[in-house]
This record gives structure tokens, sequence and C-alpha cells, in this order.
């Protein structure tokens, strides 16, 4: 917590903060701190979805505000301060899902408020959910003071704003659908809950769907026991910028997180029969109709937006197996190069249909499509913050 954080609790009354955090306004008028709270809330209806719904979504998750804090008759950008960084926000009203207030969870949750300055206003940066830890080691990694080299060759960077890096876990079972909302930008102080738009998913959500082609024996079946993605784009920075008025987050991928440069960093990622990643209950497949084989909870991936690779690759293995008494009659593994498919687009579900041709067991055909991120036959609503 930093020094104007540790200031901002419910008893204190109005006082002179004593330190800035950014050098370049040190020699500013620093502000006195109000007694209303900063608070949040979401408008009526969320993406078309009731709000009631959309709240408790919400609520299952803290969020993470950072504030910057602008005198009076200025506007944000670099002479702007830090005024709280990275601090938890969630509900105390379980009920209602009215507001959004500073909370702690330490040995239970707690209020935790966070108060406005007498003067000038804040602009707030938000992301979802919240992590205690944005050091290096997290799958979110916030920058509140980016490095210009970096900051100038993101398109339309809002100047003076953070940065995120966003590293999807290698375990697919801890994978988030991470989000953030768009920036708000020289907020004065006010009773009422300020409007905060987490509805878009940032990520995209990557499906297996498999059906095979051919006879087999009627005591066979074939089923999907693992599958490896190899070499995509695992680290991007999130940041936000202005374009033409309008504030929004916005991926980067030709400024690798890990050293500035244009070479991105890659991972691969396995979902397996074996670590519940895959079906295994009714797992063997359909020549007549595609089955979503990771359509488990540790099996769904969150992962980032992107033109593939010229690496990047799918290793699909699968066996015949004698139905009735579980043997494994055969095991195969096949390599398919995914560069030059679809763009993986933020907020959209990519559909893989990969038909296995049981007659040449070395043969499968894959087809690529992107389709709306919809609730709609989602049996794992619970896993994903918003719609």
């Amino acid at each position: 917590m930093n020094t104007i954080e540790q200031l901002l609790l419910s008893a204190v009354p109005p006082v002179l903060i004593a330190a800035w955090t950014l050098a370049a306004v040190s020699c500013r008028e620093v502000p006195s701190v109000s007694r209303i709270p900063i608070e949040f809330g979401l408008g009526p209806e969320t993406k078309g979805a009731p709000q009631l719904v959309s709240l408790e979504r919400l609520a299952a998750q803290d969020f993470s505000v950072s504030a910057w804090y602008t005198p009076e008759g200025g506007v944000f950008g670099t002479g702007s301060a830090r005024y709280v960084t990275n601090h938890r926000f969630g509900t105390m009203d379980e009920i209602n899902y009215a507001v959004w207030q500073g909370i702690t969870r330490s040995g239970g949750k707690a209020a935790d408020p966070v108060y406005y300055p007498l003067d000038g206003t804040l602009s707030y940066f938000c992301y979802a959910p919240y992590r205690e830890d944005v050091g290096g080691h997290s799958d979110i990694h916030v920058e509140d003071a980016p490095e210009s080299a970096v900051t100038a060759r993101l398109p339309h960077y809002l100047a003076g704003s953070p940065l995120i890096c966003f590293t999807p876990r290698p375990v697919p079972g801890d994978q988030i659908d991470f989000i953030a909302a768009a920036p708000l930008i020289d907020i004065d102080r006010s009773s009422d809950a300020v409007p905060l738009d987490f509805t878009g998913h940032l990520t995209a959500s990557v499906q297996f769907w498999f059906r095979y082609s051919g006879t087999l024996d009627p005591t066979e079946g074939v089923m999907v026991s693992r599958i490896v993605l190899r070499d995509v784009i695992g680290s991007e920075y999130l940041y936000f910028k202005e374009e033409d008025g309008v504030f929004s987050p916005a991926w980067c991928s030709t400024v690798s997180p890990e050293d500035g440069g244009p070479e991105m960093p890659l991972s691969s990622y396995t979902l397996s029969a074996e670590a519940s990643d895959l079906i295994i209950d009714s797992p063997y497949l359909d020549p007549s109709a595609f089955k979503y084989v990771n359509n488990t909870i540790n099996g769904r991936l969150y992962l980032l937006p992107q033109t593939l690779p010229a690496e990047a690759s799918l290793d699909i293995t699968y066996v015949i197996k004698d139905k009735d008494s579980n043997v494994r009659l055969e095991e195969n593994t096949v390599s398919v190069p995914l560069a030059g498919t679809a763009d993986w687009q933020q907020g959209k579900v990519v559909k893989y249909s990969i038909v296995i041709a049981v007659a040449d067991r070395k043969d499968v055909s894959v087809s690529v499509a992107l389709t709306d991120w919809e609730e709609a036959g989602n049996s794992h609503p619970g896993q994903e913050l918003m719609y």
C-alpha cells in the first residue's frame, strides 16, 4: 500500500497528504481528503443481460482499482499523480449488489474504503479478477510507471496510464476470464456510484470439437486423450488508449513484455483426459456429430488475441479402445500446423472442428470458425466473470 493509500482510512478526517508518488508533481500542492468514499456501480443492463445476473457474476470476483489525481483545472496526463494503486474493490451487499467500495479480505471481508480528494479529479484504471501480487510472478503484472520507449510504440496510447502485462497460466484449469474496464478519465468527486463497464471479454475462448469418419468395429470407440497447443503468443501488454475521444483497453502483440522487442514470448498449453481437462463422461466420439471435448471445469482456455505465429501447431493424441473392457487397442498422435489459420480475436470463441479419419490412422482434417462469446450453450457459466 503506498503513502497516499495508507492515509485513506475511514476514521481519518480530511488531512493533508504528505507525499506524492511521482517526482514530476512533487512541487505541487497536495490534496486534502474528503469524507466521500469512492464507489462504483453498473448500469441497468449489461450486454442485454438482466442487471442482477450480471451483478451477481461481478460480485463473485473482486476487482482492482488504480487511480491518478489531477489538480483542479488540469487534465489527466503524465503530470498526474498516482493516488491509489491496485486497491481491492468488492461489494459488502451481496443481496442487492448496488455498489462496490474498497474492501480487504484479511481474515474475512471488511470495508477498506478509499476517499475522494476535496479538489481536482481522479482517473480510474480497473481490471478483474483482483490480484494481490501484481509483480513479475503473477499472471497479471501492473506497470504503473511504464518506460517511454515502450509506450511510444503503442498505437494511440493514453499518456500517463499504466500497462498491464497478462500471461495466461500454463495449467488450463488455473486460467481466468481476464477483463478490464474502459478507463474513466477526470472524474469529479461525487456521492453517486461511478458506472464501470466490465462487460467485454478481452481474451479468446478456444474450443476443440471432434468427430470421426470411417468405420470401427461395433465394440470399438475412439476418444481424444490429449491435446497440446504449441507455440502461441503467451504474454502481451494490455494498455489504455484514446482514439477519437473514446477511451478503451487494447492489446499489443508487437512489443514483447519480456524485453520490449518485436519477438513475442511463446507458450504451450496441454489438455488431457488424465488431468480431467477433457471430457471423461461419454468420451467416445460420434461419426455424425461433433463433440466439444474440452467443455470441462478444467479445460476451458482463455488465451490471448493474436495472429498465430509460424511455429504454432496442434498435437492431437487419440486412442481406440474396446468399449466393453476399456482396454486400449491403439494410440496415435497427429501434429497439425496452425500458422495461416484464422486469427484469435478478442471476445470471440475460436472453435476448432476436427475430424479423425480412423481408416487412415494419421489423417485428420481441421477447420476453424469464430463465433460470438455468449452464455448460450455454456454449461459452466460460473467460470466466466461477465457477458
